[in-house]
Parts: C-alpha cells; sequence; structure tokens
C-alpha cells in the first residue's frame, strides 16, 4: 500500500509516466473483471479509460489524496460504477426507478471479494495444461478472438478451438469450484 500511495503522490505532480504504469499494470485484471458482467469489449474498453481518466481527476481534485485501501481497490471501484452505469444507460440493469445507490464501503468489499475470486482463478487457472492455459489466457486476458486464436495456435478449424476453449473453461470452472469447498 506504501507503493500505491507513492504513486498517487507522483500523480498528484502530474507524472504522466506514473499514470501510463497503473494504466498498463491494472488494464488486463481490469478486463478480465468487466467480463463478468454483460458489456462488450468496446463498452469496456471504454469504461476502463474513463476509470483511468477518473482517478486521475479525483487526484488532481484533491478528492483522493491519502489511499485507504490499494490503488487496485480504490480503481476497480470506480471502474464498477461505470459499469453500473453503464448497464443502466443500456436498460439492462434496473433497480430501484432505474438509479443505483452503492455504498463505497459496499463497493470496497465486493472488489476485494472479487480480488479474492481473482487469486482461485489464477491458481485454478496454473492448474490447467498448457494448451488450455494459453488458448483462455489469449481468449480473455489478451482479448483475442477465436480466428486470430486459431491462426497463432495453428488450429485447423475454428470449431475444433471453440470446442477445445468449451472443455478448458468447464475444467477451470471446477477447479475453481473445487477451491471454494
Amino acid at each position: 500500500m506504501i507503493k500505491d500511495q507513492y504513486v498517487v503522490d507522483k500523480l498528484k505532480q502530474n507524472d504522466l509516466k506514473a499514470l501510463d504504469e497503473v494504466y498498463l499494470t491494472y488494464k488486463k485484471e481490469f478486463i478480465l473483471f468487466a467480463r463478468t458482467f454483460s458489456i462488450s469489449e468496446d463498452a469496456i474498453a471504454d469504461v476502463y479509460q474513463e476509470t483511468i481518466i477518473s482517478l486521475y481527476e479525483n487526484i488532481q481534485n484533491k478528492k483522493l489524496e491519502h489511499l485507504t485501501s490499494t490503488l487496485k481497490t480504490y480503481l476497480f471501484a470506480i471502474g464498477k460504477f461505470k459499469i453500473y452505469k453503464q448497464l443502466n444507460k443500456n436498460k439492462r440493469l434496473h433497480h430501484e426507478g432505474n438509479s443505483i445507490h452503492i455504498s463505497e464501503e459496499m463497493q470496497l468489499f465486493e472488489t476485494e471479494v472479487n480480488d479474492e475470486r481473482q487469486r482461485k482463478l489464477q491458481t485454478a487457472l496454473k492448474q490447467l495444461g498448457s494448451k488450455c492455459q494459453k488458448i483462455l489466457e489469449l481468449y480473455y486476458y489478451n482479448g483475442m478472438t477465436l480466428d486470430e486464436i486459431r491462426t497463432e495456435l495453428d488450429y485447423t478449424s475454428k470449431d475444433v478451438l471453440k470446442s477445445q476453449k468449451s472443455r478448458c473453461l468447464k475444467q477451470l470452472k471446477e477447479l475453481v469450484k473445487k477451491s471454494y469447498e
């Protein structure tokens, strides 16, 4: 957390290199996190950009001076709120008159729960065979399409790759489920 506060302090000084570092450090994890919601890849990219901008603006406007959580938790809480706004805007999330009320504490708690889920997911992913790891990482972490993965991994058929991805995902889900038992 001290390192995270150091980054916030650098951002207070308009250090754009630090902003780039934050952007790159959390991008893949944020995309994975955001994929758990029903929004498009383009919307996820937009939300992440907006989240980074909001983080920077909060620091510049002195809304954030001292972290009370990790930078990742803070960033993901902003992102989750923006995802909810996106879902509400698209009329896919309905909640008490189309407005969402989430306390900051609840956002932080939910983000920490998601951090734990991601740790379990990472552990389960490492238990898969290398072929499954590669397919799932390329698809979910790198955001590659099945056609791109088919070319990169030299599969003869997109359907074969799709079936393999499905089996790998099923196996991963079973491993994650076992980790909760």
